[in-house]
């Protein structure tokens, strides 16, 4: 059950917009916008299956290159989908 639903069962307000979000990873700090301001790039890389590409459009120049000097696999990169995931509050944590 993501955050949002678990507030909606408790009826619990929505917790207030964030307009920017962080994750640690791997000793790293990643700041990311919330996700209503992702760039609409981003949205149309992921679209067409470039999702490296959305990543890299996400974090921009800076932060892709941080990640990818600690990525090395698929799995890296899916266990840091699922990190940014939890901190947006989509998805199961």
């Amino acid at each position: 059950m993501s955050r949002s639903q678990r507030r909606e069962a408790t009826n619990r307000p929505p917790a207030p917009a964030r307009s920017e979000h962080a994750v640690m990873w791997r000793g790293k700090r990643f700041t990311l916008p919330s996700a209503s301001e992702f760039p609409l790039a981003a949205i149309e890389a992921e679209e067409e299956g470039k999702v490296l590409l959305s990543l890299r459009l996400i974090l921009g120049e800076q932060q892709y290159t941080t990640w990818r000097e600690l990525a090395r696999t698929a799995a890296d990169a899916e266990h840091f989908s699922q990190t940014i995931m939890r901190e947006l509050g989509r998805g199961n944590p």
